[in-house]
């Protein structure tokens, strides 16, 4: 029976052939699409704040939620951001630096006086620095601006890494903590803030390794589950202003960093496979031994492990990212590989059933079910 096989096999060898070129084409293509697809994938935020009216309506509404009272206009400071760096200090931790300016309105009649200052809540302690940099009266109003350096800590999602897209922000609190200020955007000092445009960007920021997507103003709602000592009730769904930046990663880099070693390694991996054969003399060609493939893996093994924990160092918080499946998929192919070495040392009859016609099954499979494994992890973690 496995002589019929084995006759079968060598009969058809041409099909199994185009077969497997076959099925290594499509898992390239697969691949290289959802790889794109996944690149591209940006979609608006819907909940951006585009103009100054629709600013102000999204605020009452949120107050309204919040069971707060109405602020009026001549309470509400315009409050601007324009950031001159963003830079990714850690998984965590982003640095910032830029200009803050704020529109204080000058309204003696108003039964709530506005003032001017605000605060990061999530800059980190030690890592904040604000200097005054102008006071003008302009008109019915008083404009302040600040020059600010912060290091603010963020939950980021990594898990698609490195075709991610991440979401930077400013969160901007008023000093005013009676809550009789309250901060509105100033997206009258931006030529253009609406969908998928950006601003507030200095146009020759440096961001290393990624890409903006987009930048807008909005209002989240927090919830302190504490009156901070004051004798009111606990409020929930409290109005505060965001600065957000949206970034998306660079894939090229990503790739010649991550992929390409890993393709590397993949390849020599099939070399190593390509030298085991059942022929002695095809052996003695190749200077095959059980030693060299175990050697050679272990080599491998350890780039690859290297490459692996430098990626792993890169999000100790996060639970395992996209890129990591691969390098386990790689690990699975070397003990695999590995197992076909042993068993040129096995019994002719053992060697018939598990490897017919010189290993010819593992080899052609090897391309086919590595990149197919990897379209079905890619369309898992990625859609």
């Amino acid at each position: 029976m496995p002589e019929k096989t084995s006759s079968r096999l060598i009969q058809n060898f041409r099909f199994y052939l185009l077969l497997s070129l076959f099925s290594t084409l499509f898992g390239i293509l697969a691949l290289a699409f959802m790889w794109y697809q996944a690149d591209k994938a940006f979609v608006p935020t819907e909940h951006q704040l585009l103009n100054m009216d629709m600013a102000r309506e999204n605020l009452k509404a949120k107050l309204a939620l919040a069971g707060k009272e109405q602020i009026p206009a001549c309470a509400q400071v315009a409050t601007g951001v324009y950031l001159q760096s963003l830079n990714f200090h850690s998984a965590n931790d982003v640095h910032i630096s830029g200009y803050i300016w704020q529109k204080v309105p000058i309204a003696p009649d108003c039964p709530v006086q506005a003032k001017a200052g605000f605060y990061f809540p999530e800059a980190v302690e030690g890592a904040n620095e604000l200097r005054k940099k102008y006071e003008y009266v302009q008109g019915n109003e008083t404009l302040h601006g600040w020059i600010f350096e912060t290091t603010v800590r963020q939950p980021f999602d990594y898990s698609k890494y490195p075709l991610d897209h991440q979401t930077v922000w400013l969160r901007i609190l008023s000093n005013d903590f009676d809550g009789y200020s309250t901060l509105v955007p100033d997206l009258d000092a931006y030529p253009d803030t609406g969908i998928k445009s950006y601003f507030g960007l200095d146009t020759d920021i440096v961001l290393g390794d990624w890409l903006i997507d987009e930048t807008f103003f909005d209002y989240k709602t927090a919830t302190y589950h504490t009156n901070f000592g004051y004798q009111t009730p606990t409020t929930e769904h409290n109005p505060e202003l965001h600065f957000n930046v949206v970034l998306k990663r660079k894939f090229i880099n990503a790739f010649v960093v991550n992929l390409i070693p890993m393709f590397t390694v993949a390849a020599l991996l099939f070399a190593v496979l390509m030298t085991i054969s059942r022929k002695r003399s095809t052996l003695a060609f190749n200077g095959f031994s059980i030693m060299a493939v175990v050697g050679t893996i272990s080599a491998l093994f350890f780039v690859v492990i290297l490459s692996h924990v430098t990626t792993r160092t890169k999000f100790p918080a996060q639970s395992i990212v996209y890129i990591e499946y691969f390098y386990l998929l790689l690990y699975i192919a070397m003990i695999l590989v590995v197992l076909c070495s042993f068993i040129f040392n096995a019994p002719v009859n053992v060697q018939r059933k598990l490897v017919m016609h010189d290993f010819m099954l593992p080899k052609l499979i090897y391309w086919p079910s590595l990149l197919l494994a990897m379209v079905a992890i890619s369309y898992w973690a990625l859609f």
